[in-house]
């Protein structure tokens, strides 16, 4: 289990990484995680595979990338939900997806049962 707050951020990340390269055939190419209380917000950018790269020029190439990464998500997000649990020893209750095309960048925010920043930052 992490100790700190950085460490929780950092395996976060991690974990999205992880996550997304077994989800979609590759991760991104920077994620950034930040724990703001019992948020943990997740911001990865460089998301595109090699054909939805090709798809992202025209309209309704993004409409279709952006259908199927909603679609993708609405069906896999209790299993990254899980694993970013085990991480922070709380359950994430809630969490929100969105993406946008232009800009090949995703955002995710996790709710979490408790503040967890608190914990960690907390006197041992």
């Amino acid at each position: 289990m992490p100790k700190t707050k950085g460490e929780l951020e950092s395996e976060a990340a991690s974990a999205t990484v992880k996550f997304q390269r077994e989800q979609q055939g590759r991760g991104p190419t920077d994620v950034r995680a930040t724990l703001v209380g019992e948020l943990l917000l997740v911001r990865s950018s460089g998301i595109f595979t090699p054909t939805e790269a090709h798809l992202a020029v025209s309209d309704e190439g993004r409409k279709l990338i952006k259908s199927a990464r909603i679609e993708l998500r609405s069906i896999n997000h209790g299993e990254i939900e899980a694993i970013l649990s085990d991480l922070a020893r709380s359950v994430v209750v809630r969490s929100y997806y969105d993406l946008n095309v232009e800009a090949a960048e995703q955002v995710e925010v996790y709710i979490f049962a408790e503040n967890i920043e608190k914990r960690l930052l907390a006197p041992h």
